[in-house]
């Protein structure tokens, strides 16, 4: 519950506001990002200023002096901050930049200028190019009219008038460049927060006054609690997820084979999962801030305490032989694209918590660590654990760890013996298939067919290969193909949530699914066999059921009995695979 008479409303001019940010009186905390605005926003919202529009309220936290929980916008500033921005940061970082020119860190890390131009003469405001840059009637960049607007009136008028004499107005002009310098005069509605607020209740107001309905997690404040005491640790994360973008030439790197590129938050719940055996943030927020949980007392000594834990725990995290042999172990059994094949990140990044877990707290040798993680994985995406109350569940799941005398490998594999059952395999995925979209169990599927080293029908390459995320083409060399054609299920009457079904599809090479095109089954079926040679045609012939879980003269059945052999052969197959491991 926020309490009564926490804030007040007050304005205050944009000048007065940039002066805040150059003195440095007013920063920006951990409680949201950097500078994300395309330039084209940065023109929308001058050109509203310029035009008198509204352009939303500010919150501003009077926090007094504080330590060094805040980013400042530029750089070079004097002065501990008295107030943080919590919402209104890429308005004023914009404004900020355009009327000092000052760069501003963009959300790659990267110093960025940000100019916008002006037609003094049609009251045109744009994002410079080069077109506008040659072009006698804009001002380049109107940073230079805030910072001195009579220079740049004599200059523009001079240069109009040797270049394009008969549009000169000087009146116009002149009038319309002040117009556009007064908007440093435009009053921001500002609410002020009180500094007797606490981080929680802060977030509570923020929600409840952001008209656009964004929330600050818990993550964004336990990121908060690392920039005030252990600033190194929070810069790693970025830098371990900046590098995972790319590859490096010149030294070891985080970039990876299924290119899995978590953000900070991402990290940050492998962390805290890892070290404190918590899988709700709310809980790492408290025990971070010094809270003793079993005994509900918070002191410096407990927080000194956790944060070397948390310390501890993110150097094994970010450890490279760590993170390269976890994605080895995921690629391993087929889920060799992160973007396409793995449909719970959250999932993902639980795994590699459990897999520091396995090795770390409970000293599992590798090989068997890396089978129960596997089944593992593979469960967890199947049936989609981490999805809904995933931060319930992950809780409930690293609770078995907190057990002193726990077996690390017995306990998963009793989960997963508990809820994988018979009726699991023949009811309930075969169920779970019904889905026009490509879904968890389709991206399973489409794993255990990598696993298995499974060709591409009426292919000799193999799909593995042919969904790797390092391969650049300018076309996917594979199609997810309709195995009943869109077109001829569309002239019978099946709608879209029919004819896309999951069990309707079915990699091919793109060439063929063009050549296949809208025939129907029994047509194509034997028109790309005979397009084999003997050997490829014999083996589809024999194994297409086995191999490819497609129903025995499945091009003779009637759709719906189709999609009901095949999710069951699905499902089959994905059972075998799972059972492998």
């Amino acid at each position: 519950m926020v309490r009564e008479g926490v804030f007040n409303i007050t304005t205050l001019k944009i000048s007065q506001l940039v002066t805040k940010i150059e003195t440095g009186d007013i920063a920006l905390p951990e409680l949201q990002r950097h500078f994300v605005w395309e330039n084209k926003k940065v023109r929308d919202l001058i050109d509203s200023l310029y035009k008198g529009l509204p352009t939303g309220l500010l919150i501003l936290w009077d926090v007094g002096i504080v330590e060094d929980n805040f980013k400042q916008i530029g750089s070079n500033k004097p002065s501990h901050p008295t107030s943080l921005i919590i919402d209104g940061q890429q308005r004023l970082t914009s404004l900020y930049a355009v009327l000092t020119g000052d760069s501003v860190i963009d959300k790659k890390f990267n110093k960025k200028q940000i100019k916008i131009s002006f037609n003094p003469l049609t009251e045109e405001i744009a994002v410079l190019n080069s077109s506008k840059e040659k072009d006698p009637e804009w001002i380049n960049n109107i940073t230079d009219i805030f910072k001195n607007k009579h220079s740049v009136i004599e200059n523009y008028i001079k240069t109009l008038k040797e270049k394009k004499p008969d549009l000169l107005d000087k009146n116009k002009i002149i009038e319309n460049i002040e117009e556009l310098e007064d908007i440093k005069h435009y009053q921001f509605s500002v609410v002020q927060l009180s500094h007797n607020l606490t981080i929680e209740e802060v977030s509570e107001i923020f929600v409840r006054i952001n008209s656009q309905g964004r929330s600050l997690n818990q993550s964004n404040f336990i990121l908060t609690l690392m920039s005030v005491y252990w600033d190194e640790g929070r810069k790693a994360l970025e830098t371990f997820s900046k590098k995972c973008e790319k590859p490096s030439s010149r030294d070891s790197s985080p970039f990876n084979r299924i290119k899995a590129t978590p953000n900070d938050k991402d990290l940050l719940r492998v962390i805290i999962s890892y070290a404190f055996l918590r899988g709700m943030l709310k809980y790492a927020y408290s025990i971070l801030k010094g809270r003793n949980l079993e005994i509900q007392e918070t002191s410096d000594e407990e927080r000194i305490k956790n944060f070397d834990i948390l310390r501890d725990a993110q150097k094994e995290v970010l450890n490279l032989v760590n993170w390269h042999t976890f994605i080895d172990i995921v690629a391993e059994i087929g889920f060799v694209n992160y973007n396409l094949l793995i449909s719970s990140k959250l999932g993902f990044y639980a795994n590699y918590a459990f897999y520091l877990i396995g090795k770390y707290k409970f000293n599992v040798k590798h090989d068997k660590l890396k089978r129960v993680i596997q089944k593992w994985f593979v469960f967890t995406q199947l049936t989609q654990r981490y999805s809904n109350s995933a931060e319930s569940k992950l809780e409930k799941d690293l609770a078995f760890f907190r057990e002193e005398n726990g077996d690390f490998v017995e306990i998963l594999n009793n989960v997963m013996n508990s809820e994988l059952h018979d009726d699991y395999w023949n009811i309930t995925l075969p169920e779970k298939l019904i889905s026009s979209e490509f879904n968890y169990g389709g991206k399973v599927h489409t794993a255990s067919k990598i696993f298995q080293d499974t060709k591409v029908l009426f292919s000799n390459d193999k799909l593995g290969p042919n969904l790797d995320p390092l391969i650049k083409s300018t076309k996917n060399s594979v199609d997810l193909h309709h195995i009943f054609p869109k077109n001829y299920l569309i002239e019978l009457g099946y709608g879209k949530t029919e004819y896309n079904q999951q069990a309707n599809r079915i990699y091919l090479k793109y060439q063929d699914n063009i050549k296949i095109s809208d025939r129907v089954p029994e047509e194509y079926w034997f028109m790309m066999l005979s397009s084999l040679n003997q050997n490829e045609r014999e083996y589809i012939e024999q194994q297409y059921t086995d191999v490819f879980d497609l129903p025995q003269d499945f091009w003779k059945m009637d759709y719906p009995d189709f999609l009901k052999a095949r999710r069951v052969l699905m499902a089959q197959s994905i059972k075998n695979y799972f059972e492998k491991l």
